[in-house]
């Protein structure tokens, strides 16, 4: 049942992670409330662009995330919340809300302030915060459990310079709304491992319309790719090791997904998501857009 729990939930980790721009699940009520994050990084303010994801795993509805994004002009609020139910639920027990809040320039990386992960596996939760001082390497001010009790250590040289998840997929997005390409490697640490996303730019593609998505229209298609570097789980935990070969299996694994405005000059977003998985491929639709009211 472990190895079941694995392979469906892991391909569904990796492509929440990359849709893991977008804070909390407000205006989106179709998603499973979740209890508040401790001390969360944002929160969604009125005028945000709410927006729901389906997620379709061989053509079968799985779940829906919910998320929302703020302007991304010299600042950014940013999250994605999501929470299994129904009988995906009863296998594999799994919610989360992340979010990432911080600044941006136009020229180079997001400058992140605050990120926070709040969450539970199998009912054991997961609670992350880091904090990041000017000129510094990221803080991490939450961790439960701590990340040694079960992993190995992220060198201090491998934190310098990184992002959080959320921040990495706004660089991108930031990049892609000024009118770049999605080529681009980001340095990500999560608080409990180190790895790098790697993005490269396959050029302008058409959505086509569909009944499962509220977007058509050009969009700029971009490949990612995750390339783990440090913070593996540790060899004494047999269940972890499971876990530990999925994610082998995942490192470059490619995921594509398509980027554009949602809404008339309104900020880049994932309109559309696929990659591959054991259970077969993995579909994510853009399914609704609203405001936050």
């Amino acid at each position: 049942m472990r190895a079941t729990r694995s392979r469906l939930l892991a391909p569904l980790c990796l492509g929440v992670g990359l849709l893991a721009f977008a804070g909390g699940s407000a205006g989106n009520p179709a998603v499973p409330a979740l209890p508040p994050p401790t001390a969360p990084a944002t929160s969604a303010q009125p005028g945000d662009l709410g927006l729901t994801y389906a997620i379709y795993v061989g053509g079968v509805h799985v779940i829906d995330a919910g998320a929302h994004i703020g302007p991304l002009a010299d600042s950014y609020r940013v999250g994605l919340a999501l929470q299994t139910d129904g009988f995906l639920g009863r296998i594999a027990n799994w919610k989360t809300d992340v979010r990432a809040h911080g600044r941006l320039d136009g020229t180079g990386m997001p400058q992140p302030a605050r990120f926070t992960a709040h969450g539970a596996w199998r009912d054991e939760p997961r609670l992350t915060t880091l904090d990041y001082p000017v000129g510094g390497a990221p803080l991490l001010s939450l961790a439960d459990p701590a990340p040694e009790k079960d992993r190995e250590p992220v060198p201090d040289e491998l934190r310098q310079g990184t992002l959080d998840p959320v921040s990495a997929i706004v660089a991108v997005l930031d990049r892609v709304g000024r009118g770049g390409t999605c080529d681009l490697t980001v340095p990500v640490y999560d608080g409990r491992q180190r790895y790098d996303l790697a993005f490269s730019d396959r050029g302008q593609d058409q959505v086509a319309a569909s009944d499962l998505s509220v977007f058509s229209g050009p969009a700029l298609r971009c490949a990612a790719t995750y390339k783990p570097l440090a913070g593996k789980w540790k060899e004494n935990r047999p269940d972890r090791r499971d876990r530990d070969g999925e994610g082998a299996r995942r490192a470059g694994r490619e995921v594509t997904l398509w980027i554009a405005p949602a809404t008339p000059g309104g900020p880049a977003v994932p309109v559309r998501l696929e990659m591959d998985s054991p259970l077969g491929p993995v579909m994510v639709h853009l399914a609704k857009l609203d405001r936050v009211g």
